[in-house]
């Protein structure tokens, strides 16, 4: 009898010790659970709304209406009135070869012609006035007067020649010779740009080549104007994959001012998709091999695998996994576990608008 009640008494004993170190271990994990400091993150909103695919293209600005101005015969540049820069207009006098002997030239079949046609008249009075044109024909021959109009148009074509015009309105650019200069015909003297009507040729990956389309709106940003960017429209696609595995396109610039032939610049094409949720890319990481964001509910984490569709490098596309309106986190989620106590910044950032 003594023994059962000893062995009931230790038995007793050992459960209320037993409860007595729960109790205690229970209030130790709380107290710790209080000590530990939350998580300071900065947070974002899903939003669904119209995803941009932003595609990366570089090139050189050229001029859609360029023109070489090239001399048709050969001499002394005598006169030259322009200068790398300058505007010009359509038909503006920029420069004179030495003509003496065109002038002498032209004189000289003036007066042929005009002897001829005193004898064609002449010939015409005598016949009278009705005579058919067959007759006049043989008129105008015997009299050498046809010859004299080819050759007085010949000398006409010689002497204009010699006189350099401007072929287009537009700007002065790659001149090559000065006054004095000894030219040749073919020999080019200056090209002539239209400074309206700029195009950026440039080059996009060939993995690229499916979402670019003609009508699209890109931002060009050349890299001699910095702190200015330019909108342009994609006007063609050269569908050839060169040996770079790049594909060429042009974009219209629809402003011009301040930019030249030549400049190279580097443009984003926006490709829109359809609606998604959209969220900052620094809120995507990779938890065993997954996409995972963290979302915040009442002051905790919550891990949530997604699938992600395009990304732009600045906003990526969740195709699952995320509502709208949820807030993701966007830093020191690396390292966040599954209901880790955060608190968010001051700085409520939502998703980037394009």
């Amino acid at each position: 009898m003594k023994r059962l009640f000893l062995i009931s008494t230790c038995f007793l004993l050992c459960l209320a010790c037993k409860e007595q170190k729960e109790e205690i271990e229970q209030v130790d994990q709380e107290s710790l659970r209080k000590q530990v400091q939350p998580t300071e993150v900065k947070v974002a909103t899903a939003e669904y709304r119209p995803f941009e695919f932003l595609v990366s293209a570089t090139g050189t600005i050229e001029s859609e209406y360029e023109l070489e101005i090239i001399f048709e015969t050969s001499g002394y540049l005598e006169k030259l009135s322009i200068e790398n820069g300058q505007r010009v207009k359509k038909g503006q006098v920029i420069g004179q070869l030495q003509n003496e002997k065109e002038r002498f030239a032209l004189e000289k079949a003036q007066v042929s012609y005009d002897k001829a046609y005193l004898n064609y008249r002449n010939d015409s009075i005598t016949r009278g006035a009705d005579i058919s044109k067959d007759v006049i024909n043989t008129f105008e021959l015997n009299s050498g007067m046809k010859d004299a109009r080819i050759n007085l148009r010949e000398a006409q074509i010689n002497l204009e020649n010699t006189i350099i015009k401007a072929p287009s309105d537009g700007i002065i650019v790659d001149l090559k010779l000065k006054e004095g200069s000894l030219v040749s015909a073919g020999k080019v003297l200056c090209s002539i740009y239209d400074g309206k009507n700029l195009t950026l040729t440039a080059k996009i990956l060939e993995p690229d080549f499916g979402f670019v389309k003609t009508g699209l709106i890109a931002d060009v940003f050349p890299l001699a104007r910095r702190d200015q960017s330019f909108v342009a429209k994609v006007s063609e696609i050269n569908p050839r994959v060169d040996e770079f595995g790049m594909v060429q396109i042009e974009l219209k610039l629809n402003q011009t001012d301040g930019l030249l032939p030549g400049m190279n610049a580097n443009a984003i094409v926006r490709v829109p998709q359809a609606l998604h949720i959209i969220v900052p890319r620094e809120a995507v990481v990779i938890k065993q091999g997954k996409s995972v964001i963290f979302t915040v509910v009442n002051g905790l984490s919550q891990w949530k695998y997604v699938e992600i569709g395009l990304d732009n490098g600045t906003d990526v596309e969740v195709l699952d996994g995320l509502q709208d309106g949820d807030q993701v986190v966007l830093t020191n989620n690396i390292q966040l576990a599954h209901e880790a106590k955060v608190s968010i910044a001051s700085e409520d950032l939502t998703t980037s608008k394009q």
